[in-house]
């Protein structure tokens, strides 16, 4: 379907070419060698090409090509009708504004809904379909959204592709209204319908995995295990965001009710929260951020919300400091920015974590986090502890 829609969009540029602005922006990639230890060979070879296309004043397209045999993650792309990998076309009106295709939008920070697309890791959970918004006034606009797409995964990091048939289908309707004003500040509410085809392959891959979803799973639908039949998953969700400045304090506070059916089992609650504060103290901005995830047996697909701790960035220092659980996790995060006379900035965050109490785990509290002493207690609540301080400036400036 996309690929007939971009060629109805190249044949109506034909007819506007006066109207119309193009830019583009190419990458390629090439690599090859010998796997680690296997001695099996390693290579690659992208080609990326990204269309940005202007029709007058009110239209805008978006096509992304891409030539890959093989990519460096992700599945060949070398058949005229796989090279399409994403399209959307928009209008934009004084009143309202239409999305049409490869939808990527995020609502709130992302705790309901947030699709993108990462293409160092093969990652895009996009939904295809039509979003609309509508402005009422200055204050007040609504926004809707309607789109469904096979959503893969992979199982593990390593893996260059995504497991064969590991996908389901996501259904998505949600409707969202913002309000803006001195009272309230900004706020947003958003309710949510998904309902998710799983296919038995994926539900297979969970009951063997030794993930909580996977015991859980194991433990209470065992008759299931080798069936071969699929199942459906539907969630309602309400989201409720605010956003408001109280004198030195930017206050953000993101909240999720859902209710979602477990694999093969019956519908339970879940929620999900997401608090940053930030102010300006002698000088020094301070930033405190807290999130509390519990849908322990709902699987993740079009949401991302923030993970709150501080992702590194060094060639040298791993980047893969904590595996983050989206479902079952609390945590908390402190960062310090100052500068310092004009050319030296100092950057202070500490970041602690864990995931909830459940069954009989020993409780803990976050002191218990904060000092990491009794490590067999605090176990299985997968704990994690970061600081990290960065200093960085330039000197000598016009003078080297």
């Amino acid at each position: 379907m996309k690929t007939r829609l971009a060629i109805l969009m190249a044949l109506f540029s034909g007819f506007l070419s006066a109207q119309v602005e193009m830019n583009y922006s190419y990458e390629m990639q090439y690599g090859n060698g010998l796997e680690d230890k296997t001695g099996e060979k390693y290579n690659y070879l992208e080609n990326l090409l990204d269309i940005n296309t202007y029709y007058g004043d009110n239209i805008y397209v978006y096509t992304q090509l891409e030539y890959s045999d093989p990519p460096v993650f992700g599945y060949r792309r070398t058949r005229l009708d796989s090279m399409l990998s994403t399209f959307y076309i928009e209008y934009s009106h004084e009143r309202f504004n239409v999305k049409l295709g490869d939808l990527y939008e995020m609502y709130g920070r992302g705790l309901a809904f947030y699709t993108l697309q990462d293409q160092n890791i093969d990652y895009n959970n996009s939904v295809m379909g039509l979003r609309l918004n509508y402005y009422f006034d200055n204050n007040i606009f609504f926004s809707g959204l309607l789109g469904k797409k096979k959503h893969q995964f992979k199982f593990f990091p390593t893996s260059r592709v995504s497991e064969p048939y590991s996908h389901m289908l996501n259904n998505i309707a949600l409707f969202s209204i913002n309000v803006e004003n001195e009272i309230i500040g900004i706020t947003q509410y958003l309710y949510k319908h998904q309902y998710s085809v799983i296919e038995y392959d994926l539900i297979d891959k969970i009951f063997v995995s030794p993930s909580d979803l996977g015991q859980e799973l194991l433990n209470r639908a065992f008759t299931y295990f080798e069936s071969g039949i699929a199942d459906t998953i539907y969630t309602d969700e309400h989201n409720l965001s605010v956003y408001h400045v109280l004198g030195p304090f930017d206050i953000y506070m993101d909240k999720v009710w859902n209710r979602y059916t477990k694999i093969y089992g019956n519908e339970v609650f879940g929620s999900r929260f997401y608090t940053s504060v930030y102010t300006e103290v002698l000088g020094t901005g301070i930033t405190y951020e807290y999130k509390n995830y519990f849908t322990p047996y709902l699987i993740k697909s079009i949401s991302n919300p923030p993970i709150v701790y501080r992702e590194g960035n060094s060639i040298l220092a791993s980047r893969n400091v904590h595996s983050m659980n989206f479902g079952n996790e609390i945590g908390h995060q402190i960062d310090l920015n100052r500068n310092i006379n004009g050319n030296l900035n100092i950057l202070a965050n500490l970041s602690l974590s864990h995931r909830h109490q459940m069954g009989d785990m020993e409780s803990i509290g976050l002191l218990d986090i904060l000092l990491m002493k009794d490590e067999d207690k605090m176990y299985d609540y997968y704990p994690f502890r970061q600081v990290y301080l960065e200093m960085n400036g330039w000197a000598f400036s016009e003078r080297l």
